[in-house]
């Protein structure tokens, strides 16, 4: 059967010849894998739509639901140019994605997830501290995953003092543009989130470039 959806392309790697495999928040479905046949070939039509950071429309074909969607057609809807265009935004959204691609379960949509993180992906465009942007993006999606961060304090797992626990609590509920214009210590603020992530998932592959890039002073 064909199935007109929309997703959030999380991940996407190269299988077989010319196929990939795209890991996929989609709208209607939640987070899905699947085929995209030829996409790697020059001309490919779905190439673009199936890249990481991209928001499209997919026409998906599902011959049984025990067997792995492919795409057969795509529409962009939102190629999100402005973050992929800037080296150092282009990063901490792909480290968003990635958080998300750990944390998401297979076949369970939540609305607010997915607006979460298109949200972030177009604020990463606009923003100057993509750190904090990215630090309360993971608060607020570990909350909507059930991982709270408040809650793990108050629970006494982690010690933190009054003035830290203000400052997480207001990059839990800032825009993007108000996070800019906050004074704290971004090392021990961000870095308080970015340990507690790791509570629930391996430290992701682009955390890890990101530090890279830093040490070397390219970010």
């Amino acid at each position: 059967m064909y199935y007109q959806i929309k997703g959030l392309v999380l991940n996407s790697k190269i299988s077989g010849e010319a196929d990939k495999t795209v890991s996929i928040y989609t709208y209607e479905w939640g987070k899905i894998a699947a085929i995209v046949p030829s996409a790697k070939k020059i001309a490919a039509k779905l190439n673009g739509a199936t890249e990481p950071l991209t928001e499209s429309e997919f026409m998906i074909y599902q011959s049984h639901p025990s067997m792995r969607p492919k795409i057969t057609g795509a529409q962009i809807l939102n190629n999100y140019t402005k973050t992929k265009t800037a080296f150092k935004n282009n990063l901490y959204a792909l480290y968003a994605a990635e958080i998300s691609d750990k944390l998401l379960p297979f076949n369970s949509p939540n609305i607010k997830k997915y607006q979460l993180l298109s949200r972030i992906w177009q604020a990463l465009g606009e923003c100057k501290n993509c750190r904090r942007a990215v630090a309360a993006f993971t608060l607020r999606f570990l909350s909507l995953s059930g991982y709270a961060f408040k809650d793990y304090i108050s629970q006494g797992n982690m010690s933190i003092d009054r003035e830290s626990a203000d400052a997480l609590n207001k990059i839990a509920n800032c825009s993007a543009d108000d996070l800019d214009e906050m004074i704290f210590d971004d090392e021990k603020i961000c870095g308080s989130v970015e340990d507690y992530l790791l509570n629930y998932i391996k430290k992701p592959a682009a955390a890890v470039f990101i530090k890279k890039m830093k040490l070397k002073n390219f970010l």
